[in-house]
């Protein structure tokens, strides 16, 4: 199977100029993509301190590293003289890290999958393990580990149909991959299922999903009950709802939703988080340009008794924003993306919403959908009525805040899972 993997490399390569022109455009909506090039490259100015065996984790962005952090903090509480490597590919994944673990980790971006960088990479960080975490497949960095004598593990791992019909097109680089793992630990049985179609002799067990065994901190929960006293209109609470992760159209659909919503409930809050960074100042046109009274996070606007939109226009902010939600409606749904993390409001015992693209979260929504966690709406007007309904209906809206909190604690152990085989990994390497 070299051949084919030399092909692809060759492609990679062939790519590259393109792959910084892509960081250079991003630049231009986000400034972090304009630095720290040579790190993509393998070259970096930190370095590992001498003597302590090193463990590398890649989180690709904000996702993963919110997944990773129950594992991390585990290692770093169980292997203090370990010292801990982790990788990103986006700025807000970065910074995000920085700001929860900072000097208590190592952090550098993720050298692209060409051999010579790789090399670089591995040559000054000299890793013992590599723990992938989700859908990161990257055939020349497995391989590249695997022919140094260092571990390499996917855990917490998913994969959607779509990304699974993707990797069967490169079977003949991706299968290699896959069957050159040392661990793989897949969330559920249907991503399990996913990956024996492209590697079918892989022995793959499973873990469930790191997000379940996230906490909502205790003084997260204090400061948001602060904050909704210092909402209320003469003493009584306004209704707060939450669009979070939303995408490209889905601003205006929610916009729209909850101009239906105003009228018949005029005090009601919307929180609107948009998914990328990137995205920020354009979804604060739209937001103006509907005509809203809005109030930026980012900013630092007061909450007024006339605001009537909080933008979301921070990194790290989403658990906290959700905390002061009564109802959240989830994006990436209503367009065709699959659909983004279920599992945060679930943890606060939020009614959810969502749009019909779920395929990235297939288990997690049907097993929310089942417990009347979780209803789907496919339009403007749906999510209006919604909003609504549970608006009308305190009891409805406990009930189905409940019946997800109740999903979310179900499904909670991928932590002791991953942890219990990693353990076995490393007690034979460090």
């Amino acid at each position: 199977m070299l051949m084919p993997r030399k092909l692809y490399t060759a492609i990679f390569c062939l790519l590259l100029p393109f792959y910084f022109f892509r960081l250079f455009w991003k630049g231009l909506y986000n400034k972090e993509y304009l630095f720290r090039w040579p790190e993509r490259l393998g070259i970096s100015k930190n370095s590992p301190l001498k003597g302590k065996s090193l463990i590398w984790i890649h989180a690709v962005s904000i996702g993963e590293v919110n997944a990773s952090m129950p594992l991390i903090r585990s290692f770093i509480e169980k292997y203090p003289d370990i010292e801990i490597l982790v990788t990103t590919t986006t700025p807000t994944g970065s910074k995000l890290l920085i700001e929860r673990l900072g000097n208590k980790i190592k952090h550098q971006y993720m050298p692209v999958d060409i051999p010579l960088f790789i090399n670089f990479f591995l040559d000054k960080w000299k890793p013992k393990i590599l723990i992938l975490l989700e859908t990161e497949i990257w055939p020349n960095i497995i391989f590249n580990c695997n022919n140094r004598g260092i571990l390499t593990t996917l855990v917490n791992a998913r994969l959607s149909e779509k990304s699974k019909e993707n990797y069967l097109k490169f079977s003949s680089v991706i299968r290699p991959a896959i069957e050159s793992l040392d661990l793989l630990l897949a969330q559920f049985e249907s991503d399990k299922s996913r990956f024996l179609e492209i590697a079918d002799k892989k022995e793959i067990n499973l873990c469930g999903n790191l997000k379940f065994d996230q906490d909502v901190p205790l003084e997260l929960i204090e400061i948001s009950k602060t904050v909704r006293e210092d909402w209320s209109l003469d003493g009584v609470k306004r209704p707060v709802l939450i669009a979070a992760s939303t995408h490209e159209l889905e601003e205006e659909i929610v916009l729209e939703a909850y101009k239906k919503v105003i009228k018949q409930y005029p005090n009601t809050l919307l929180i609107l988080v948009p998914r990328h960074l990137e995205r920020f100042e354009k979804v604060k046109n739209i937001v103006k340009n509907s005509g809203l009274q809005f109030a930026s996070r980012s900013k630092k606007t007061s909450v007024t008794s006339k605001t009537q939109v909080l933008l979301g226009d921070t990194i790290g902010e989403l658990n906290f924003l959700y905390s002061l939600a009564d109802v959240a409606f989830v994006g990436g749904s209503l367009i065709d993306h699959g659909g983004q993390n279920l599992l945060e409001p679930s943890a606060q015992s939020l009614p959810l919403l969502s749009g019909p693209s779920l395929r990235n979260f297939l288990d997690i929504s049907e097993q929310l959908k089942q417990n009347e966690g979780l209803k789907i709406v496919n339009n403007s007007r749906e999510l209006s009525d919604r909003f609504m309904d549970y608006i009308a209906d305190d009891q409805e809206m406990e009930r189905a805040g409940n019946n997800a909190f109740e999903v979310f604690m179900k499904n909670r152990g991928a932590l002791g899972n991953i942890s219990n085989h990693l353990d076995l990994l490393l007690k034979e390497t460090i």
